[in-house]
């Protein structure tokens, strides 16, 4: 099985396929600078926690600010509503820019994983790191462009 490996956000044929891109979207009504500062500021309980999450300068910045929120300052129940809001966000993203859809769609029926540089449980939870991991990002993306791949038929 063909395999597409994508980590960098920023370098590479298939760099859209991160979430920490640097592409603004509207999520919900609401405009955000990536898909990476749409999931973080979900996870904040305050809305002021929420607002300095969008203002990051970067998808980078705001995915480090977001897992190093203490535990107080995380909606309770983040553990239960992170996965199925990923893919939401995601869903959004690409339907909402045809580059980034055809992209997408460019992939075949190729197995897409985000192939991280580095070993850590977040790292094998939305990927995989030397071919370990959960890599729940992959199986979203590969969930979706089945899915608009049907649909077109």
């Amino acid at each position: 099985m063909t395999m597409i490996k994508f980590y960098d956000p920023r370098v590479g044929a298939f760099c859209g396929l991160s979430n920490l891109h640097p592409r603004p979207m509207i999520f919900e009504g609401v405009a955000y600078a990536s898909a990476e500062h749409a999931y973080q500021a979900f996870k904040a309980r305050e809305p002021a926690v929420r607002a300095w999450l969008m203002a990051a300068p970067s998808p980078e910045l705001v995915a480090v600010a977001g897992d190093a929120l203490p535990p107080d300052d995380v909606v309770p129940d983040w553990p239960e509503t992170h996965v199925p809001l990923m893919a939401r966000i995601v869903r959004a993203k690409f339907l909402e820019h045809g580059d980034l859809l055809r992209l997408l769609l460019s992939t075949g029926t190729a197995k897409i994983v985000e192939w991280a540089p580095e070993d850590s449980a977040v790292a094998r939870f939305w990927g995989e790191y030397e071919g370990v991991g959960e890599n729940t990002l992959g199986v979203m993306l590969m969930r979706l462009r089945d899915e608009l791949r049907e649909k077109a038929a």
